[in-house]
């Protein structure tokens, strides 16, 4: 009995753990296979960094990462891309791996979007996070 109650202290614990930033020094670059567009640089585009958070919640599996409506990345935990894409609004969403199966299917409708303003060269960093409550946010960083 006792080691059945340890076992539900210790999962209430690791559950009631929301994500931790990574610095991008400490994150590893996605592969490419899963940096699926935006990848192509010019002079006057800007550039934008997308840096997954490190965490028990949600580590099993990868999100998705869109810009302005197409799937660009597909994030593990602790990993980072990089984006290239012309000045103007840009409108960021996550949300579960829309090529994820079983657990990792599960509430893919389960979404967060924000905005952001782009200049012609302006370099910008952003963090996927999760919640302990499982709520999905992407959301500027200065790391």
């Amino acid at each position: 009995m006792l080691k059945i109650q340890i076992i539900l202290v210790l999962f209430m614990f690791l559950a009631g753990c929301a994500t931790t930033p990574v610095h991008i020094n400490d994150a590893k670059l996605a592969p490419s296979d899963r940096v699926l567009a935006f990848q192509s640089e010019a002079p006057n585009k800007s550039s934008l960094t997308v840096i997954r958070d490190e965490g028990f919640i949600g580590s099993a599996c990868y999100y998705g990462l869109w810009i302005n409506n197409v799937l660009a990345a597909r994030l593990d935990v602790a990993e980072y891309a990089k984006f290239y894409l012309e000045p103007g609004e840009i409108l960021l969403k996550i949300s579960r791996d829309p090529q994820g199966s079983g657990l990792c299917g599960v509430e893919q409708s389960n979404w967060t979007q924000r905005e952001t303003l782009m200049k012609p060269g302006e370099k910008k960093i952003f963090r996927m996070s999760i919640d302990a409550n499982g709520k999905l946010d992407i959301s500027r960083s200065d790391s």
